[in-house]
């Protein structure tokens, strides 16, 4: 059931991901597959590990992947290839990322800083500089040298983490990352048109979206559950970590996505004056401060956030992440008066999700 779990959660992340894309999109991957690990295991460290992971996750939305599934499908090598790698880099780096989340505090601080500034160089590097340099979307070679970029900077990572640090956990979630998404987008290829070939009215776009993240999220699944349970008492209580999550994954990262729905309503779909886009964001900014502030006052005073996560407290906190994702993404077509089957595919699977969590009774190893 804990797999199973993790599993669906992953393709539900996938699904959702297509809905915003880019690099909002592959941060709420990041989350959802955290946070329901977080939840199955009953461990407070994944909390740690599902933001971290949920921001390297959001690395990888500099790639573009859809002009090479149509080449795939009709039989090119090398298509197939990159589609490989894409899932490689953007899985790989998602999955060190959860287990940099797990370790990261037995690091040394020049380690920690050495890590992040290096990815945040070399995504500025794909996103900023190579993909502003495009030619057209006929430029694959462009797009492919980005891939490869991704993929060695993750190689030289994991082998960091791997040889150097010893640091069997994230090397575990690191290798099933780039397995598990490797394997996933060249399926999804097949998926998509295999689909369409037969001629059955399906979204099989998003369809082979779900397949890529149920394979990604099956692989980190069965990793996570092979690392020992890191729930222990007594464990030591980092407010600002748990202040961070709280925020990132119920304020900042739903902001974020209703930003996306924003400009789709306004710029695309024009149900809304331009003024209301600059409206709305005045307020999310005046409340992200409000935000940051009430935080540093209650962990000063000691009254919140200076407590270890409990399993319930973990369940409950995936749950409600899970809700309001589906509803923003959701609302986006439905808002506008698109009609698609998509949000109904996401509502079927976070039913299901909710049900496997009420379900599950995590048992804590003391």
């Amino acid at each position: 059931m804990e797999l199973a779990t993790i599993a669906l959660a992953g393709s539900l992340a996938w699904g959702v991901r297509g809905q915003h894309g880019h690099e909002r999109g592959g941060a709420v991957a990041g989350a959802l597959i955290g946070l329901s690990i977080a939840a199955v295991t009953g461990g407070p460290a994944w909390m740690g590990a599902a933001v971290i992971g949920s921001l390297a996750f959001a690395i990888g939305g500099s790639l573009s992947y859809g002009r090479f599934i149509g080449a795939a499908y009709q039989g090119s090598w090398e298509a197939a290839g990159t589609l490989a790698m894409v899932g490689a880099a953007w899985g790989g780096l998602g999955g060190l990322g959860l287990g940099l989340g797990l370790s990261f505090p037995r690091y040394r601080r020049p380690e920690r800083v050495g890590v992040v500034f290096g990815l945040f160089s070399i995504w500025f590097l794909v996103d900023r500089m190579l993909w502003g340099g495009m030619s057209g979307p006929e430029d694959l070679r462009t797009r492919e040298r980005m891939v490869a970029i991704l993929l060695g900077v993750w190689a030289l990572l994991t082998g960091y983490v791997g040889i150097a640090r010893r640091d069997v956990s994230a090397l575990k979630l690191a290798l099933a990352g780039a397995v598990g998404f490797g394997l996933g987008f060249p399926l999804a290829a097949w998926v998509q048109g295999a689909g369409q070939a037969s001629g059955i009215r399906l979204d099989w776009w998003k369809t082979a979206e779900h397949v890529i993240g149920l394979c990604g999220g099956l692989a980190l699944g069965a990793a996570a559950l092979s690392i020992e349970s890191s729930w222990r008492l007594p464990r030591a209580v980092r407010p600002w970590e748990r202040w961070s999550a709280t925020a990132w994954f119920l304020w900042l990262l739903p902001t974020w996505l209703m930003a996306n729905n924003l400009d789709y309503w306004i710029s695309e779909k024009t149900l809304l004056p331009l003024g209301a886009g600059s409206l709305v964001w005045g307020l999310l900014f005046a409340c992200v401060v409000g935000l940051a502030v009430w935080g540093w006052l209650e962990i000063r005073r000691g009254r919140l956030f200076v407590t270890s996560w409990m399993p319930r407290h973990l369940r409950r906190l995936f749950l409600v992440f899970l809700w309001i994702v589906t509803g923003i993404s959701g609302a986006k077509t439905l808002l506008a008066g698109v009609w698609t089957p998509t949000p109904i595919g996401f509502l079927i699977l976070a039913i299901l999700l909710t049900l496997l969590v009420r379900l599950q009774r995590t048992k804590p190893s003391f």
